[in-house]
């Protein structure tokens, strides 16, 4: 089992943003008996929260305020979201990510992450046949939990995640199960930017 620490971004929702960087890196982890068995390339990957009466209203009113916003603004969110490959429905909490593996990361064979943001997770990965263990913990926001990747092809996998998160207002913990998964869209990123293999 290797330890690998991750700089992930918060972005808003940031939990689940976190779930679907966590668990698509997964994916993507070291082993050696699973050498190219992920194809490089465009990457979609779609996680869908099951969400308790507390978090149904808070993205309900998430909803609400992204509606009042000035339409410059909302532009340049969207804009922003669009170009990262990101696109999430505060309606029903799912969010839907595009990544980009190059065939460098493919033949290395190790972990690739999104870099950018103040947060920082620490987790760690094994293999078990066509399974992939996660277990994670992070600073910003405050999450940890475990997930599984199961490994269907090459070009696709499906993922469970159970998180625990404590709430800022109440001080509480809360929990969060994620159903997810993940399809090879083709060789061509586009617009998408790699992402990045910690040194």
């Amino acid at each position: 089992m290797k330890t690998q620490h991750a700089p992930t971004q918060a972005r808003p929702p940031a939990l689940l943003l976190i779930a679907a960087c966590l668990l698509s890196a997964s994916a993507f982890a070291p082993t050696r008996a699973q050498a190219q068995a992920i194809k490089p390339g465009l990457w979609e990957i779609k996680m869908n929260p099951q969400l308790s009466p507390e978090r149904q209203a808070a993205m309900a009113q998430a909803q609400q305020q992204l509606a009042q916003m000035p339409a410059d603004q909302r532009k340049m969110m969207e804009e922003m979201m669009a170009k990262a490959g990101v696109n999430a429905n505060l309606a029903t909490g799912a969010v839907t990510l595009k990544v980009c593996i190059t065939a460098d990361q493919a033949a290395l064979n190790e972990l690739p992450v999104h870099s950018q943001g103040q947060g920082s997770c620490k987790h760690q990965v094994q293999r078990k046949g066509a399974q992939i263990l996660n277990q994670f913990s992070c600073s910003d926001p405050e999450v940890s939990g475990q997930g599984t990747t199961t490994l269907t092809s090459p070009e696709a996998y499906t993922s469970t995640l159970n998180t625990v998160s404590k709430n800022k207002s109440s001080g509480k913990n809360e929990t969060l199960v994620v159903n997810g998964s993940g399809r090879w869209l083709g060789a061509d990123c586009g617009s998408i930017a790699p992402m990045k293999t910690p040194k």
